[in-house]
């Protein structure tokens, strides 16, 4: 008989999670991303699962700290007479496990490692763990050590292409719906991830207390005035608006995720500008909406939305020559390298407002020639 076990497997989304037969979840999850929401998605999805299929069951929480991989070794592989059910949560398993997939461990993580791979293949089918593997990737090393029955989902980078589909697939999971100018500005204006989309979603639906939503609804609900819009900032910025880019700016609360978002955001629209200007340039001049549709994805925008994208674009791309393009790209992709690397706090947000500066005064030179 077919166990658990055997069925490990890459997933291409959450939603296909979500979608798995109670009976057939997966013993052993990972999820590798830094969205720490979309995993504790995951763990509520495991929870409500195995309440339905296991009954009572006891929830161990593992942390990266010390003696906290032998907590994980005797709960996978110590019989317990009182809790036999259980749902381990592994977060920060980027540092948990890193002595252990070291190439170059030492012996006594050697033995631990060797002890993880003999005994997994044996772990109570009543037993789960799911594991944050806070980094990019779920490593090879990692599904070695659970001997191939560690099912994973990787979070990908999602372009605006993708948004509507994604978007879509959230309101199926919620059971909601959106008229065609809220879902517009929903797509514009929220952070492109599943995590985000969900918890968005559901905060309609908690303040609301409906499953139908109007645009009215998205802006009073979801774009309070004390939180930080990244589209502002990103609009701002390629506008030269400086003072209405530092306004919004004043909501930083210190979280490189915000900056990061902001420097994707920022990716975008640099693409979408490229794009319309190489448009214009095969078109004398005119940005046909079947070619805007084909190169920018915007096939499901509403006509209204697909000319007020076209006309703002226009107005921006006059803002660049391709040299700036090219100096803008190069700032932001340094940028991502020195917050993904680990910088934060002041000597982040200083580093920040220094190259965001050094963008406006690009922005100014190129006015003034």
């Amino acid at each position: 008989m077919e166990t658990k076990k055997s069925q490990a497997r890459e997933y291409n989304s959450l939603f296909q999670l979500f979608k798995t037969p109670g009976a057939q979840i997966p013993q052993f999850f990972a999820y590798a991303g830094e969205d720490s929401y979309e995993f504790e998605l995951i763990v509520e999805h495991y929870r409500e699962t195995l309440q339905k299929t296991l009954g009572d069951f006891e929830v161990i929480l593992i942390v990266s700290e010390s003696g906290e991989q032998a907590k994980l070794f005797a709960e996978l592989f110590t019989p317990d007479m009182f809790y036999p059910r259980k749902l381990i949560i592994i977060k920060n398993a980027t540092a948990l496990f890193k002595p252990i997939l070291d190439a170059k461990a030492t012996n006594e993580w050697k033995d631990f490692a060797s002890g993880f791979r003999k005994n997994i293949t044996s772990v109570s089918d009543e037993i789960y763990a799911l594991i944050h593997y806070d980094g990019k990737d779920v490593p090879k090393s990692l599904i070695d050590l659970f001997q191939g029955t560690l099912s994973f989902f990787k979070t990908k980078i999602l372009y605006p292409n993708d948004y509507p589909k994604i978007f879509k697939e959230v309101c199926d999971q919620e059971q909601v719906h959106f008229e065609q100018n809220a879902s517009d500005e929903f797509i514009h204006r929220i952070p492109a991830n599943v995590g985000a989309y969900i918890k968005s979603v559901k905060k309609l639906k908690q303040y609301l207390h409906r499953s139908k939503f109007t645009l009215d609804d998205v802006n009073t609900v979801l774009f309070s005035q004390n939180e930080l819009n990244t589209n502002v900032l990103v609009e701002s910025l390629i506008q030269k608006r400086k003072v209405d880019f530092f306004k919004e700016f004043t909501k930083f609360s210190d979280q490189n995720s915000e900056i990061l978002n902001f420097l994707t955001r920022l990716t975008y629209k640099l693409d979408e500008i490229r794009k319309i200007k190489v448009i214009r340039s095969r078109h004398n001049g005119e940005v046909p909406i079947p070619i805007m549709d084909e190169l920018l994805k915007t096939a499901s925008f509403s006509e209204a939305r697909k000319n007020f994208v076209r006309r703002q674009l226009v107005t921006d791309s006059a803002n660049f020559t391709d040299k700036l393009l090219d100096q803008f790209y190069d700032i932001v992709i340094e940028m991502n390298i020195k917050f993904k690397s680990g910088l934060r706090d002041e000597e982040g947000k200083n580093y920040f407002i220094q190259k965001i500066m050094h963008l406006f005064s690009l922005l100014q030179d190129k006015s003034s020639n």
